[in-house]
């Protein structure tokens, strides 16, 4: 497999070998999953017919992050990886998909993808470890700083392990007191916003874990997040990008009692009657009532 060639093609701006910094981990995972989806193609335990040896062919030289991350990968699909073609004198070097959280700075890779902000520092563990349906990473939210915007997703469970530290949970109107050992889970759906402030005159370190229903949903996934402080649904994904104030949210109820009549619908919720192939413009007042 040609790592050499997808280097510069998954990740432009790197110089071959060298891994994306600040932010940097989701466009791992994007590399990743092209290793991933080729290596089931040729290897795997379940195979009778996987191959004696695979091949990857890496620029050179490689980081010793970046080495670790085709290791990483690589370990998943054989117990023995080595660095060089393999000798008596080779060391196998599989690597477990472990990462300390209480020390993930410990592995190179995470402490090169770690990034550091006003709010505080963030270590991604899903580049660390394996292409799935989960992003983890650990977050030390700065003393009087909080985790992200009041926010919730349509795309993603979230869940929050506080493992440092003591803060406030805000989730909707409501606010509880949160220590280390606190696990908060926060399910898929516009209707309970939540965040973490570190408002009790320290740091708090918390496993932030995203759980997507499929794994490349991760990459683009198309989500629809509610910003309930700022008063904005924000659309992200691959496709589409935009913003929407949530005060001009209307109940839908009009829309399907006037399904089949030709119409364009305003900023500030009036609608201009139109007549569109097989919709006919659609009758009465015409402010939408």
């Amino acid at each position: 497999m040609r790592w050499d060639l997808a280097w510069p093609l998954f990740l432009p701006d790197c110089a071959p070998g060298s891994l994306p910094t600040g932010g940097g981990a989701q466009r791992l995972t994007i590399i990743g999953r092209w290793f991933w989806d080729h290596m089931g193609l040729m290897a795997g335990r379940l195979r009778p017919d996987a191959p004696e040896a695979v091949w990857l062919v890496c620029p050179t030289p490689l980081s010793e992050p970046a080495r670790e991350f085709v290791t990483r990968l690589a370990s998943f699909w054989c117990d023995e990886v080595y660095w060089e073609p393999p000798t008596p004198a080779t060391e196998n070097r599989w690597t477990a998909p472990v990462v300390n959280v209480s020390d993930p700075t410990a592995s190179p890779l995470t402490a090169a993808l770690t990034e550091t902000y006003s709010q505080g520092q963030e270590h991604p563990l899903l580049a660390a470890t394996a292409v799935g349906r989960m992003n983890a990473k650990v977050q030390v939210v700065a003393a009087g700083a909080s985790s992200a915007r009041l926010h919730s997703h349509t795309a993603q469970d979230e869940y929050y392990l506080i493992l440092n530290g003591s803060g406030t949970l805000r989730m909707g109107e409501r606010r509880q007191p949160i220590t280390r050992g606190c696990f908060v889970a926060k399910p898929t759906g516009p209707d309970l916003p939540s965040h973490i402030l570190a408002d009790q005159g320290e740091p708090v370190t918390i496993l932030d874990m995203e759980v997507y229903p499929d794994a490349r949903q991760f990459i683009g996934a198309k989500d629809v997040m509610n910003y309930a402080d700022q008063r904005e649904l924000v659309m992200d994904g691959l496709g589409w990008e935009g913003m929407v104030p949530l005060d001009t949210l209307q109940a839908t109820h009009d829309v399907f009692s006037h399904y089949f009549d030709g119409y364009e619908r305003r900023a500030d919720g009036t609608v201009t009657p139109r007549p569109f192939p097989g919709q006919p413009a659609r009758p009465g007042n015409p402010s939408g009532a």
